[in-house]
């Protein structure tokens, strides 16, 4: 494995700063969803009764999955073909790529909600059992009338993402509208609200973000597409988007359905209050997923760039550094969860520690996930939409069928392990595949010092204070110690782990404010 040396750095400085200072924001904004999601969490299950609160989050769950298929794919489909676009000159082709995305979903959206409303009182007590179901028709049919909502506004905001900034996603998304939705929902419940209610609060929030999602989206296409030039035609745009966004329509949709089917299969095959217990414990997973994702979200469009105009060496080197800088935020993050799991559980109210085996198979098997890095990325922005499809359907024919012989066996830890093979699944085969048809690969050897320094601070010494049985005070000064040896290490070789990167980018970022804003007198 070759090492991101200096010289690689200096070579693909540019790059480097690029993703330093798109991903400081995406996870930053990462961080605030994040909170965010715990603390929706937190109110729903020390609020609400586990039958309530484990309905709410299958009946979610099942919202977005609807909404990931009313996407129809389009949200990868803009974030690889706008920054295409703008990159060969064709950004008069940006505003007509918009509407071949947008349309279908529009329709889509509108009859997926009209059959979901529908159909809520037929398909709840398959869902949650009869005892349940009409509390879960109610929310169904709630969710199903913000069902479009919801689709266009993760389609406004890939597309601004698209268009080369993280802001509108970081403002709007992780910070607007998460926020928006935990302060909701803790409304609902200081009001006593009923499970409609608590649903419309759950979803109301997608309205008001997709109102300023277009809105951002609206002002950078003014800024960014003003070339002269004709735009393509209508028949030759359609085809270019979706002979690429089509295998996205079915493999977007197993994707979601691999995050979320099991929150929904554990109601049906176990209880609404399993599916509780599951929820709340999957939390801290997603916690870690949302930092690598944000990494994911600022490197797509970079790559997408790169690979047009052909800068294979810039595109491997930008995407070893996403892995290696995803790697020091998460795998520390997951070791504690580990090791720290009863105790993190909780946090949702009496009887959740039940489910801190949940949290230690998964925080785990992130920690191969995350040193795999966002390999299904590099895939998609290289043009390779079809391999993606043929991953995500394996992989979820791998979670579904596990889940359905270990669930009833096993409950949420049958679960647990059924996501676990499947993650493993999911990152091995375009982990192989990348390596096979690109020649990249995302692991180096700083990479491996990252990985042995997390290992040796937060899983060796953080299983002291767990063997010994220290109190917590204890164990927060093993881990305030831990963390500050991590940082030092890592502070010292931050010249090979490419760290100046966000120091540039900074500096750049500084420059620029000056130059915008300068000083009175100047």
């Amino acid at each position: 494995m070759t090492a991101v040396a200096p010289a690689a750095a200096v070579t693909h400085g540019g790059q480097l700063e690029k993703l330093a200072r798109r991903g400081t924001a995406s996870v930053l904004g990462a961080a605030c969803s994040a909170l965010f999601g715990i603390l929706l969490v937190v109110v729903v299950t020390n609020g609400f009764s586990p039958t309530v609160a484990g309905t709410l989050f299958a009946a979610t769950a099942a919202f977005l999955i609807l909404e990931s298929i009313a996407l129809l794919g389009t949200d990868t489909g803009v974030v690889r073909l706008l920054p295409a676009h703008l990159a060969s000159g064709r950004s008069a082709d940006v505003r007509r790529t918009m509407a071949v995305a947008a349309a279908p979903v529009v329709a889509f959206s509108l009859t997926a909600a009209a059959g979901l409303y529908v159909l809520a009182p037929t398909v709840s007590p398959y869902m949650v059992g009869n005892e349940a179901a009409s509390t879960m028709s109610e929310m169904l049919r709630t969710l199903a009338l913000v069902l479009p909502f919801a689709a266009l506004h993760s389609l406004a905001l890939a597309a601004t993402r698209g268009m080369g900034t993280m802001r509108a996603t970081v403002m709007i998304e992780n910070i607007g509208r998460l926020g928006l939705q935990s302060l909701a929902v803790l409304a609902a419940y200081l009001a006593g609200a009923g499970a409609p209610a608590l649903a419309l609060a759950w979803s109301l929030p997608y309205v008001v973000g997709l109102a300023f999602s277009l809105v951002s989206l609206r002002d950078l296409v003014a800024q960014r597409a003003t070339t002269a030039q004709a735009p393509r035609p209508w028949g030759q745009l359609a085809r270019e988007f979706w002979s690429y966004t089509a295998p996205r329509a079915i493999a977007r949709v197993t994707q979601t359905a691999l995050k979320r089917s099991d929150i929904v299969l554990v109601a049906a095959l176990a209880s609404p209050a399993d599916a509780a217990l599951y929820t709340a414990a999957t939390r801290f997973i997603v916690f870690g997923q949302l930092f690598v994702q944000s990494v994911q979200q600022a490197l797509s469009p970079q790559l997408s760039a790169l690979f047009t105009r052909g800068e294979t060496g810039a595109a491997n080197s930008t995407f070893q550094a996403a892995t290696l800088w995803s790697m020091i935020a998460a795998w520390p993050l997951y070791l504690v969860t580990a090791t720290w799991a009863p105790i993190l559980m909780a946090v949702f109210g009496d009887g959740y520690e039940v489910a801190s085996d949940v949290v230690l198979i998964l925080s785990l098997t992130m920690l191969l996930a995350t040193a795999c890095g966002p390999v299904d990325s590099v895939l998609l922005m290289a043009g390779h939409s079809w391999l993606s499809l043929v991953n995500s359907v394996v992989t979820l024919v791998v979670n579904v069928g596990l889940n359905l012989v270990l669930i009833p066996l096993y409950g949420i830890r049958g679960a647990a392990i059924s996501w676990s093979v499947a993650i493993a699944v999911r990152n091995l085969l375009p982990l192989i595949q990348v390596h096979r048809h690109l020649g990249l690969f995302p692991l180096t050897r700083p990479s491996l010092y990252v990985g042995l320094g997390a290992v040796g601070c937060f899983g060796l010494v953080g299983l002291v204070p767990v063997a010994l049985d220290w109190s917590t005070p204890a164990r927060v000064a093993v881990l305030a110690l831990s963390t500050m040896v991590y940082l030092a290490a890592i502070w010292s070789w931050r010249e090979s782990l490419g760290l100046n990167a966000f120091r540039s980018a900074l500096s750049r970022r500084r420059s620029a404010g000056r130059r915008i804003n300068p000083p009175s007198g100047a």
